[in-house]
């Protein structure tokens, strides 16, 4: 009978914290929210130069690239339209070890007739040292007050410089993210994940308590920047929450915004969520000072966002488990058990056959159940250092080519 009431513990816990992370989280999230700070106002210049540009912050924009032909050009010329001063833009984009046209296309691009009025330094690197390893180098020698983010793949709305610029000029304010979107239709199960992951974002933001960001583009204080450790996974958290524990708010303003122009197939996707799991159980294990009870509505939402996260795995194979040993006792127990490994043995064979179910909700859940599945793989590679960011050494004085811009190395 003891190990029946262990048992029974073990599944009404789990169950109560699976619920909470997916459900009653974000609702919280909503009351807290109710009362929605007015939008920063912003300056709509309208592309045309005015006394006012001078009250704008210098921005450089670092872009890490590894092979982007197919997507380079596009950028630039996306970044070409953007409408921020001349003077007070300058573009860096680092080939990281690339082994196509990547560079080539870029100083191309950048030559163009609609591109010559941007500042544009393209920095190649002889071997691929790793996002993180460029990100250090690269925003350490940064002569700016803004550093802003953002990859090849994703083109920047017009205004999104502009929008940047009004929010970071509140003091209190370190990091501004946007919202993340995509060129090509997504599946149902994507499209569900993403409007509830904007969702959150524009709660956590309201109360302003934002943790994170999206690699397709944020911006911060460049003075807040902090030397990544080497190792680092998910940087586009890290980096923002090392200024978040400095006292500084991290904003998500919808009026940014980023569209992804590529999309991996499923077991790209599949192998991407597997490496982010393993970077979350990185990010709660080296930020769980942001617990402590100073950190107010920010250890609030780390704890319930992404503190639980990685443990999700943890908790529904508990779920699982405690409803395997109860199964003989009631058949409420055996339907849950049946239920949760039927899902699971389900979404293993499409990821196995690279499809998806067919039925709008089904493919939701698929998404969902996938996810957890590719956290579990993350959790236990994190676990035995088979994950970690690459940790190629730059050496100094590596030789480097650059095109146009200033002589600084990157």
């Amino acid at each position: 009978m003891m190990f029946d009431w262990l048992a029974l513990t073990l599944f009404i816990v789990a169950c109560l914290v699976i619920i909470y992370h997916h459900v009653g989280y974000p609702l919280l999230l909503r009351i807290m929210s109710r009362s929605h700070p007015t939008p920063t106002p912003y300056f709509h210049r309208h592309f045309t130069i005015t006394p006012l540009d001078l009250m704008l912050p210098r921005i450089c924009l670092v872009m890490p690239a590894h092979n982007e032909a197919d997507t380079i050009s596009d950028k630039i010329y996306n970044l070409g339209t953007l409408d921020y001063p001349d003077n007070k833009l300058r573009i860096i984009i680092v080939c990281d070890g690339c082994t196509d046209e990547t560079a080539d296309i870029a100083r191309g691009a950048a030559k163009a007739r609609e591109n010559r009025h941007l500042t544009i330094d393209v920095v190649e690197k002889p071997e691929n040292y790793g996002k993180v390893a460029v990100l250090n180098e690269a925003i350490s020698l940064c002569d700016c007050d803004v550093v802003a983010l953002s990859d090849v793949s994703a083109l920047l709305s017009i205004d999104s410089l502009l929008v940047t610029a009004s929010q970071l000029s509140e003091e209190d304010t370190g990091v501004v993210c946007g919202s993340y979107q995509f060129f090509q239709s997504l599946s149902a199960g994507e499209q569900a994940y993403w409007a509830y992951q904007r969702q959150i974002k524009t709660s956590e933001s309201a109360i302003g308590a934002t943790l994170g960001a999206h690699g397709a583009f944020y911006a911060f204080r460049h003075k807040l920047f902090e030397r990544l450790p080497p190792d680092t996974i998910n940087d586009d958290f890290v980096l923002p929450v090392n200024i978040v524990m400095k006292g500084y708010k991290c904003l998500y303003d919808p009026r940014i915004v980023a569209v992804e122009l590529e999309q991996a197939c499923n077991e790209m996707d599949f192998n991407r969520r597997k490496r982010i799991a393993a970077g979350n159980i990185q990010q709660a294990i080296r930020c769980i000072g942001l617990l402590q009870p100073r950190f107010g509505k920010i250890a609030f939402n780390f704890f319930s966002g992404k503190f639980l996260r990685p443990m999700m795995p943890v908790f529904l194979f508990l779920a699982l488990l405690s409803s395997a040993w109860l199964s003989v006792e009631h058949w409420f127990f055996t339907l849950a058990f049946v239920g949760q490994l039927t899902a699971y043995v389900v979404s293993i064979l499409y990821i196995v056959t690279g499809s998806q179910p067919v039925w709008k909700p089904l493919r939701v859940l698929y998404y969902i159940i996938s996810g957890h599945l590719a956290m579990s793989i993350g959790l236990l590679r994190y676990a035995m250092g088979l994950e970690s960011g690459q940790l190629k050494k730059v050496e100094p004085g590596s030789e480097t080519k650059r095109s146009k811009g200033s002589t600084q190395g990157v």
